[in-house]
């Protein structure tokens, strides 16, 4: 498995775990803006 470099300046995309929402921002968001729930990195594997 090889490491991905991440730009720090670079925006992600970001996934509601509650409504699916998908959202461009360079750091993660709090909470989803339409549902409010938990936001989670898609760069980032969910295991």
């Amino acid at each position: 498995m090889k490491d991905i470099e991440i730009d720090s300046n670079e925006k992600s995309e970001y996934e509601c775990f509650s409504c699916g929402k998908i959202v461009f921002a360079e750091n993660r968001p709090s909470q989803c803006p339409d549902c409010a729930g938990k936001m989670r990195n898609r760069q980032v594997s969910v295991e």
